[in-house]
């Protein structure tokens, strides 16, 4: 007698974020054997172990479906790309969700940015100006 086990790639069947007091995203996946979840910020993994408080991850696992939950404490200060990835050895499916910052957080880092371009610009222009200074001393006594 020939017995056959069930097995199914690892599916998505729902993403999904909502923000009231903190940014909370959802993802739920099928698939035999049971899919283990994974959250990725900026491509690396989050650490769900961590303790600086971040973020907050909780997975509940029914059968075949595994459901994760993370909450993100605090807004992000630039765009930043979240990512949760469900997987099995037959499959792997992925659901990306990209994190905007208020509009105070992008004037400031636009600001810095700004400001840094102006400090950095008249830094490399002295000296662009003070070597072509010192070219022209060297060539003047030859």
């Amino acid at each position: 007698m020939v017995m056959f086990q069930a097995v199914s790639p690892t599916r998505l069947l729902y993403s999904s974020c909502s923000l009231e007091k903190t940014l909370q995203c959802n993802c739920s996946f099928h698939g035999i054997p049971t899919p283990s979840v994974q959250w990725l910020m900026e491509g690396v993994p989050v650490d769900v172990n961590s303790t600086d408080n971040i973020f907050q991850v909780t997975s509940t696992i029914i059968g075949p479906w595994t459901n994760s939950t993370i909450s993100l404490i605090g807004e992000p200060e630039i765009v930043m790309s979240l990512r949760c990835e469900g997987k099995n050895q037959f499959g792997t499916h992925t659901s990306s969700i990209f994190l905007l910052p208020d509009k105070r957080s992008v004037y400031s880092v636009f600001m810095k940015g700004l400001i840094q371009g102006i400090v950095y610009g008249s830094i490399a222009s002295a000296l662009f100006f003070f070597f072509l200074v010192l070219l022209a001393n060297i060539l003047t006594i030859c």
